[in-house]
């Protein structure tokens, strides 16, 4: 017998012990019919008074968080006392199991892959919040709906039918809003599926930018090696070559190779300041001298072609000054490359509402809109046969923004076709030296 089995037999039995005896008296002063009459009107109010008592239990029991424990003596005293004991401890683990639920699903809505189980017939039994961004499953619609009716796609349903281990299904749909998931089936028990989305975005765009990235690499070498080996294979086959041939073929072969090292030295460059995110070493830069030698090496590449003018506050700048005088000197280059002979560039050095911003202004053919946002691509060219002629890699914008990131800094064009560009790079305040500090330091 179980144990609430045992207490509902002591109750009755501690109940009937005084109505046998009360029958026995009453049939021993009155005869055998009162007492009959006595038990049975004893019996009778036993019933009522359990009945009671099983109704306070049974309305105890369904509003038991809002009431208290109903009175009783005895038995059912010890029974109502064990029964929300009991009562406590359930409650106490279901409050628990919820819990671990709770933070079941937060963790799982916390999960950067979409989690879908699917039963044998592909409906929805459960997703993550990560699925409804992937697939577009909605929770209190599409519970229960058939995945495939939900996305729609060519060749998913025979997929999910015969998966494969090896290749996972990609899906690329307008929904989607051009993103890539790739999709992989975990079987689970009783014919159950866990259906898992990644997105792969970010990964095959790296994918294909690292593809371009080589066959740029390539295009941009294979220029200037055919010229080499071209002048090479000529003076092999050609048994007079006079001395001015010879010197003006030497010259263009020193200009190819030159070229190839720039590609290779800039290549370099950008790699190093990839990996790393700070400078090496800092120090308080002197921005007028610097501006200085950018004016005198931007007036050496220009050859007296452009009007180039400058002009610095005092402010110090905290920085590498060998990466200051590369990035600078870049946006200085395309300037003189990229404006038209008499035209007219500034450099500028000041302080505007608390940061650093070093800007080149040129007056020169100015860039379309479209192209802006991408300049700073390796090899993005908005004019590939202008920047072959001015001798440009693809990489100078590149290196920039890498200098520039590594000191806290961001670039900012501003450019308009036919009137020209210019390039902000702007430090953050932290960047500056305070004057008393230059002042103290000189």
């Amino acid at each position: 017998m179980s144990t609430h089995g045992r207490w509902l037999a002591m109750a009755l039995f501690a109940s009937a012990v005084p109505i046998s005896g009360l029958a026995l008296l009453a049939g021993f002063l009155h005869g055998a019919a009162w007492g009959w009459a006595a038990a049975a009107l004893a019996l009778l109010l036993l019933l009522i008074a359990q009945a009671r008592r099983l109704l306070a239990l049974l309305a105890w029991l369904d509003r038991s968080s809002r009431r208290a424990l109903p009175e009783a003596e005895g038995a059912w005293g010890e029974i109502f006392t064990k029964l929300a004991r009991w009562k406590r401890d359930e409650e106490r683990k279901l409050q628990a199991v919820e819990a671990n639920l709770g933070a079941f699903r937060e963790a799982m809505d916390a999960v950067p892959d979409g989690l879908v189980i699917l039963d044998a017939g592909h409906r929805i039994q459960w997703h993550n919040r990560m699925a409804g961004v992937h697939l577009g499953i909605l929770p209190a619609r599409d519970t229960g709906a058939i995945i495939e009716q939900l996305v729609r796609a060519p060749g998913l349903s025979e997929y999910l039918a015969s998966p494969t281990a090896d290749a996972p299904y990609l899906l690329q749909t307008a929904a989607a809003r051009t993103r890539t998931y790739a999709l992989r089936v975990v079987p689970l028990a009783e014919q159950q599926k866990l259906l898992v989305s990644l997105d792969v975005t970010d990964a095959r765009r790296v994918e294909s930018m690292r593809s371009e990235f080589v066959a740029n690499v390539s295009h941009e070498l294979r220029t200037p090696l055919t010229v080499v080996s071209g002048f090479l294979e000529h003076f092999a086959e050609e048994a007079t070559v006079d001395a001015e041939q010879r010197r003006h073929f030497a010259c263009l072969m020193s200009e190819q190779t030159a070229r190839m090292l720039s590609l290779v030295d800039d290549l370099l460059t950008l790699s190093l300041l990839e990996v790393e995110d700070v400078p090496a070493s800092e120090e308080e830069v002197d921005m007028p001298a610097l501006l200085a030698q950018l004016l005198r090496e931007g007036e050496s590449l220009s050859d007296g072609h452009h009007r180039i003018s400058m002009s610095s506050a005092q402010q110090p700048l905290r920085g590498n000054r060998r990466e200051l005088h590369s990035a600078f000197g870049n946006l200085v280059s395309n300037a003189i490359r990229y404006t038209p002979a008499g035209g007219a560039i500034q450099l500028a050095w000041s302080v505007h509402d608390g940061s650093g911003v070093f800007a080149v202004h040129d007056s020169g053919t100015g860039i379309a809109a479209e192209h802006l946002p991408r300049l700073t691509e390796r090899f993005y060219r908005v004019d590939r046969g202008r920047s072959r002629e001015t001798g440009g890699t693809g990489l100078g914008l590149a290196i920039v923004k890498h200098i520039l990131l590594r000191h806290q800094a961001s670039l900012h064009i501003e450019s308009k076709l036919g009137v020209g560009s210019t390039f902000y790079a702007v430090f953050p305040a932290a960047r500056l030296v305070a004057v008393e500090e230059a002042g103290l330091a000189g």
